[in-house]
């Protein structure tokens, strides 16, 4: 009995079975959808490859070429890497049991460039128009069926009409031509009683075949879908991961996997359409963020992302918040966009109010640890690595803790300090002042860091670890590195991109520079004047300032300083003299008051941390590389 009750409650939570129906067509656009995720960027090498796949696992109907459509990079709606016809002929190649379309948009795309689309191998095209001006794609309907062409009928927006006035026009796109009626949703607002509503009414008037395009605002995409399988649509479209415009599209994989459960045959099996998506898509996908907020306003309102550049525009003008100006346009008219209209709703919002600032789950909290605060305890090296595991679980970050040796050998010393919180790492520092204390670090840490790095600029003492230490972590884990190099690379780069920006002329460095820093500000610049002790062997166009009495006898021209320590408000007032009245202040640090005793004069304050942004990648390239290297045998001869 217990076997039968079990078997009954597993029974009630799959869903229900449709009838007996012919095999849903899967119409995948992730090489034309997909590609307004990736600025219509895909490459023909791109192309080749996902098409062959897609090919390979029994995908009949395979959409390519620019998010907008046929000729759309010719008129000006976004640049892509290959023409139309190569995209087409590429994916031919690559899927030749497939039938290979393109979207196509009276107005941007010609009837000549249609043409040409034939003859590079296109086997259907979708025209799509706004609903309520369907009407401009009957001409094409008509000529692309002339040129052996499968052509469906988009009905872009079509939630603008009513279901009857969807299937009136549905039934003359028919008697022009159209092979395919498509319901499509593309502000993603749609609900699947609506779309049982225009289905329902285009299925009594037409005897041609249905699709439906939906998009994920309200994350309704799938659920519409299945609706419309339900109310006898035959086509659906589908990308990997749901990648598109705004909110993205269906998942393919989902899609699959739910028309499975409900007992509908698509002829792709789920779990190599899963490996393909987590192949070819999934690393892509860590670097797009296809649902936020700005989607739900779009959504509810049945705003189309095409309009926001102008729409946003005019936030900004006018003060008000983007969001509420969407919602507010979109619910005025959501087809057309007339500026006089839109400036008169902008006015009429409330002012934004100031930029919100709290405490956010992903962000790195711990108690007297941050960037700017170190804490000199175990304890604090505990809550560190404790909150770098943390911050790393929500945000798929790695834990990476660089290890310093003090300057001279310290038995009781320990610092703990947060260095990047930002990116693909969390990044953490520890200083120690003996060896005793470093094993008791790497106990803390060992099993919870994923990569260590040696920092070779600490102390002299410290440059060989002794075995007790080094057996405590993996060598895969542990890589040498350079902070001091890291830095004054950072700051050669930082003042290489200030003389391109306000002249080469003159720099003047306030406080004493090394040899390696002054040698590079005298490769970038013309002149250098150091406020400050020189080195030995000082370059030819490096001189040392005794005093800045004399400054106004210099025509320097100087259009930066370096600040390498705090100056005293009297030095400040002499070098803001200097400085031409464009000139900007770059201070190695933060020097709390100057920013007060500057005031207009801009001021860049470099923070050390940035120089650790993106050498993650570096390291972890170093450290797979020396993990896969298969030492060197020597064999006796």
């Amino acid at each position: 009995m217990a076997c039968l009750r079990q078997k009954v409650r597993m029974d009630d939570q799959l869903p229900p079975q449709l009838p007996d129906r012919e095999p849903v067509e899967i119409l995948e656009c992730t090489l034309r959808d997909g590609s307004y995720a990736v600025d219509f960027k895909f490459t023909e090498n791109d192309t080749a490859a996902l098409a062959g796949v897609l090919g390979k696992l029994g995908f009949r109907w395979i959409e390519v070429g620019h998010g907008v459509g046929l000729g759309a990079a010719r008129a000006g709606k976004g640049v892509t890497l290959s023409s139309d016809e190569r995209y087409i002929e590429t994916a031919k190649r690559a899927a030749p049991g497939a039938q290979i379309g393109c979207f196509f948009i009276p107005g941007v795309g010609t009837a000549d460039q249609l043409e040409s689309a034939r003859d590079a191998g296109l086997d259907f095209v979708r025209i799509g128009c706004n609903a309520t001006e369907v009407e401009q794609a009957y001409p094409y309907l008509t000529q692309a069926k002339k040129l052996g062409l499968k052509p469906f009928l988009n009905f872009m927006k079509t939630y603008v009409i009513s279901a009857g006035e969807f299937a009136q026009k549905a039934r003359d796109g028919v008697a022009a031509g159209a092979h395919a009626i498509y319901c499509v949703d593309s502000a993603g607002c749609m609900f699947p009683e609506t779309v049982r509503r225009y289905m329902d009414a285009a299925r009594a008037q037409c005897e041609c075949s249905l699709g439906f395009h939906g998009h994920s605002n309200l994350q309704f995409a799938v659920a519409n879908s299945v609706e419309a399988v339900r109310c006898g649509a035959t086509f659906v479209d589908t990308t990997l991961y749901g990648l598109g415009r705004s909110a993205g599209n269906v998942p393919t994989e989902i899609a699959v996997a739910v028309f499975q459960n409900l007992g509908i045959e698509t002829g792709i099996d789920l779990f190599e359409v899963m490996d393909a998506a987590e192949e070819f898509i999934g690393p892509l996908m860590s670097q797009v963020h296809l649902y936020d907020m700005m989607s739900v306003a779009m959504g509810c309102s049945q705003f189309h992302s095409a309009f926001l550049p102008k729409v946003a525009a005019a936030a900004h003008k006018h003060g008000v918040e983007l969001r509420r100006l969407v919602v507010a346009m979109g619910k005025l008219d959501p087809v057309d966009l007339d500026e006089n209209t839109l400036n008169r709703v902008a006015r009429s919002l409330p002012k934004a109010s100031g930029q919100k600032s709290r405490e956010t789950l992903t962000s790195f909290a711990v108690p007297g640890i941050s960037a700017h605060n170190i804490s000199s305890s175990f304890s604090a090296v505990l809550s560190l690595v404790n909150g770098m595991i943390a911050t790393c679980a929500k945000r798929r970050a790695r834990p990476v803790l660089e290890l310093v040796a003090a300057e001279s050998y310290s038995p009781g010393l320990v610092l703990a300090g947060l260095i990047l919180s930002d990116g693909p790492i969390v990044l953490g520092r520890v200083v120690y002042g003996s060896f005793e204390i470093l094993q008791q670090v790497l106990s803390i840490a060992a099993d919870h860091v994923s990569l260590f790095l040696n920092d070779r600029d600490g102390g002299s003492w410290a440059a060989k670890w002794p075995e007790s230490v080094e057996n405590i972590v993996d060598p895969e884990r542990l890589l040498p590195v350079r902070s001091k190099r890291l830095l004054a690379s950072y700051l050669e780069d930082v003042l290489l991109t200030a003389a391109e920006r306000h002249g080469a002329f003159c720099l003047l460095v306030y406080g004493s520079p090394s040899p390696t820093l002054l040698r590079h500000c005298c490769e970038i610049f013309d002149h250098v004047a150091v406020y400050g002790v020189l080195p030995a062997d000082v370059p030819e166009n490096c001189w040392q300032m005794q005093d800045f009495s004399d400054r106004m006898h210099f025509d320097l021209r100087t259009g930066i300083a370096l600040l390498l320590c705090p100056p005293g408000s009297a030095d400040v007032v002499a070098i803001d003299q200097l400085l031409s009245a464009d000139g900007i202040v770059i201070t190695n640090g933060y020097f709390p008051r100057l920013e007060a005793e500057l005031p207009g004069r801009p001021v860049l304050r470099l923070d050390p941390s940035h120089a650790y942004c993106g050498q993650m990648d570096r390291w972890a390239a170093i450290a797979n590389l020396m993990k896969s290297a298969e030492p060197t045998r020597l064999v006796a001869q």
